[in-house]
C-alpha cells in the first residue's frame, strides 16, 4: 500500500469510529491535521487532493448515508438517529436531510428505497486506487445521438445491492452477442456496450436487466434479429463518459461508488432519466482487458 493510501485509510477509520455527536471533537481539522503531524491548512489541502471535496462536505455527505442506513435498517427514532450520526438538533437533521435526498427522513423511511442513489460510500484505500489510478474523475459531457441496441439480456442481482463480482453471470450474453455478429451487419466497428437496465427507471429494485449489445444509428434499418436477440432504444440525450482503463472484476463496483458517492453531488449535474451503461471500443474478441473501456451516465443541469 502506498504512504498516500495509508494515510487515507487510518484517516477514514477514524472517520468512522467517531460520526456520532458525543465524538465530533475528533473530527475537528485540526485533531486530524495533529494525526498526521501536519498543519491543518496543509491537511485540508491534502485531504481534497485525495478525496475531491473538502473534509466538511465528506463528513456531512457520511453521516447522512450513515443515517439514511440506520433510517431502513433499525428501529431507533428519527431523533435518536440524528444524535448517532452527529446532528445536534432534529430540525439541522431534517434540513440537512431533505437537502440531500430531497425527502425528509420520515418520508425517507416509509419509502424504504433499496437503493440511495446518493449515498456516500467509505473512502477504502481501494477505492481511492481506482478514481486516482485507474479511470477520468472529472467526465467528458457529450451529446449522444440516439441508438438501437441489439443484443442478448439476463437478469442480475443490482450493483448497487451487491457487493463482489456477477461478472459469471453476464458470459452468456456477451458469448451469444459474440457468436451472432456475422448476422449483425451494419452496427457500430469494434462497439460494443454492457447496458444496465431498470425496469422502474430508478435503479432500486433488487433485480435488474444486462444486456450485452451492439449498436445501430437509430435511424438505420435493422438486420432480421437472431434468435433470442431483442432490441433497445436510447434516445439522444446528454451524457457524462469516465474513461476506464483498468477493467476487473471490481470495476464496474468502484466505479459507480465514485461516480455516485462523490462526483455527481458536487458537479452541477443531476441523474438524468435513463439507463447506465458500460461502452467498450476497439473490441476484437472477449478479451475486455485489451479495449477502450468508459462508463456512461445521463445527466441534465441541476
Amino acid at each position: 500500500m502506498t504512504h498516500d493510501a495509508q494515510q487515507i485509510q487510518y484517516i477514514v477509520d477514524h472517520i468512522e469510529r467517531h460520526l456520532a455527536l458525543s465524538q465530533a471533537d475528533e473530527l475537528s481539522v485540526t485533531r486530524l491535521a495533529a494525526r498526521l503531524d501536519i498543519s491543518p491548512w496543509h491537511f485540508q489541502r491534502l485531504f481534497k487532493s485525495w478525496v475531491g471535496e473538502t473534509l466538511g462536505n465528506y463528513l456531512r455527505s457520511r453521516r447522512l448515508s450513515e443515517a439514511a442506513r440506520l433510517l431502513l435498517n433499525s428501529q431507533a427514532s428519527i431523533i435518536d438517529i440524528a444524535f448517532q450520526v452527529g446532528f445536534s438538533s432534529h430540525e439541522a437533521f431534517t434540513r440537512s436531510f431533505k437537502g440531500w435526498s430531497g425527502v425528509s427522513p420520515k418520508v425517507f423511511r416509509q419509502q424504504a428505497p433499496q437503493v440511495p442513489l446518493q449515498q456516500k460510500p467509505v473512502l477504502s484505500a481501494e477505492l481511492y486506487h481506482h478514481f486516482r489510478d485507474a479511470m477520468q474523475r472529472q467526465p467528458d459531457i457529450l451529446q449522444r445521438p440516439a441508438l438501437t441496441l441489439v443484443g442478448y439480456r439476463t437478469r442480475i442481482p443490482s450493483p448497487f445491492l451487491v457487493e463482489g463480482s456477477y461478472c459469471h453471470l453476464l458470459e452468456q450474453s456477451w458469448m451469444a452477442l459474440f457468436a451472432s455478429l456475422p448476422q449483425l451487419p451494419g452496427h457500430l466497428a469494434e462497439t460494443m456496450l454492457g447496458i444496465t437496465i431498470s425496469d422502474s427507471g430508478r435503479f432500486d429494485e433488487a433485480e435488474l436487466d444486462y444486456m450485452a449489445a451492439v449498436a445501430f444509428p437509430a435511424d438505420q434499418p435493422l438486420p432480421a434479429l437472431p434468435e433470442g436477440a431483442s432490441c433497445y432504444s436510447l434516445p439522444a440525450q446528454t451524457v457524462a463518459r469516465f474513461a476506464v482503463s483498468q477493467v476487473d472484476i471490481d470495476t464496474v463496483g468502484k466505479t459507480m461508488d465514485y461516480i455516485y458517492g462523490y462526483w455527481l453531488p458536487q458537479s452541477g449535474y443531476q441523474r438524468d432519466n435513463g439507463d447506465d451503461y458500460e461502452l467498450f471500443e476497439q473490441v476484437v474478441d472477449m478479451d475486455f482487458t485489451r479495449v477502450s473501456s468508459s462508463y456512461v451516465i445521463p445527466v441534465r443541469k441541476a
